[in-house]
C-alpha cells in the first residue's frame, strides 16, 4: 500500500528510486552471521569491512542470499573514511590527480606503533577517496557482485578530519570513480553526522551520462519501529540539500539484522 500522510494526501515516492516504495528490506555487513527469513523486498550488502580498503569476506554468500531472498539484484554499500592509517600508501594517494606532496608532512603511513599520522591535503584526500571506491569496485567485480547503485557509509565511528574540505574531497573522489563506471551513488549518514563530517554547505556533485543528478539519502538506525520509519519517509528532510530520501533504517528486536523501509 502507498504511504499516506496524516492529511490523507497520497505520498509521492522519490523520482528515480531504485526501490519499490514502502517495501521492507535489510542491510548486511561484514559482521552479519545470522540471516533473517525470506522473502523480503530488497537488500543492501556491504562490500567493505570496517573501513576503506578492507574487504567483506562474506560478500559472495551475502550477495547470493540477498538476491535469492528478494528476487532482485541487491544494491551495495562501502565504508569510507579520511586518509589516515595504514591504508594511506603512495599508490592510494598519488593519483589520479597530480598532487604536490608535502616534504614536511607527507600523507604516507609507516607501520610503527608510535606513528602520528599527518593531515592529508585536499588533493591527496580526493585521490584516497577515488582509489578507495576503485578498490571496493574491483573487489566486488572480481566476486561477481554488481549494482547500479552504491551507497557511501559516512559515519563518525570512522576517522575523519576536523577540516571538512579534506572530508568533502574524499567523498567526492569516491563518487567520481563510481560515476565513471555509470554507477549512481547515495549517502548513508545522519543530519548531525553529515554536518560534522562534510559541513552543512557541501552538496556532492554527481554526473551520470553527462547529466547531473541529486544524491539520494539513507537515514541510519535510531528509529524504533517500522511505523516510525514510514513516517520519516514522509516527514524527514534529507541531510543534503535538494536530495531525496530513498531508505530509512529502523530497529527491530525480532532480528539481528538492520531493517529498512524504502521511501
Amino acid at each position: 500500500a502507498a504511504l499516506v500522510m496524516a492529511s490523507s494526501t497520497p505520498y509521492v515516492p522519490p523520482i528515480g528510486s531504485a526501490y519499490i516504495a514502502s517495501s521492507d528490506g535489510y542491510d548486511l555487513s561484514f559482521a552479519t552471521t545470522v540471516y533473517p527469513t525470506i522473502p523480503f523486498g530488497f537488500a543492501v550488502v556491504g562490500v567493505t569491512g570496517g573501513k576503506a580498503f578492507v574487504h567483506n569476506p562474506r560478500i559472495v554468500s551475502e550477495y547470493s542470499w540477498a538476491h535469492f531472498g528478494s528476487g532482485a539484484a541487491p544494491t551495495v554499500y562501502m565504508k569510507l573514511n579520511a586518509a589516515y592509517g595504514s591504508t594511506v600508501t603512495a599508490a592510494n594517494v598519488s593519483g589520479p590527480q597530480n598532487c604536490t606532496m608535502s616534504a614536511t608532512a607527507p600523507a604516507i603511513s609507516t607501520t610503527t606503533a608510535t606513528t602520528i599520522y599527518p593531515e592529508p591535503s585536499v588533493c591527496e584526500s580526493y585521490n584516497y577517496g577515488y582509489n578507495a571506491a576503485k578498490d571496493s569496485y574491483m573487489y566486488a567485480t572480481n566476486n561477481k557482485v554488481t549494482s547500479s547503485l552504491w551507497w557511501l557509509d559516512i559515519e563518525e565511528a570512522n576517522s575523519w578530519s576536523a577540516n571538512t574540505a579534506v572530508n568533502d574531497a574524499t567523498i567526492q573522489g569516491a563518487i567520481n570513480f563510481l560515476n565513471s563506471k555509470n554507477i549512481r551513488v547515495g549517502i548513508y549518514s545522519a543530519p548531525l553526522m553529515w554536518q560534522n563530517i562534510a559541513g552543512s554547505e557541501f552538496i556532492p556533485t554527481q554526473m551520470l551520462q553527462g547529466k547531473t543528478s541529486p544524491t539520494p539519502n539513507w537515514f541510519p538506525v535510531g528509529i524504533m519501529s517500522q511505523v516510525g520509519a514510514i513516517n520519516a519517509c514522509v516527514t524527514a528532510t534529507g541531510f543534503i540539500s535538494g536530495s531525496p530520501i530513498w531508505i530509512v533504517q529502523y530497529e527491530d528486536s525480532s532480528t539481528s539484522v538492520d531493517r529498512n523501509i524504502a521511501c
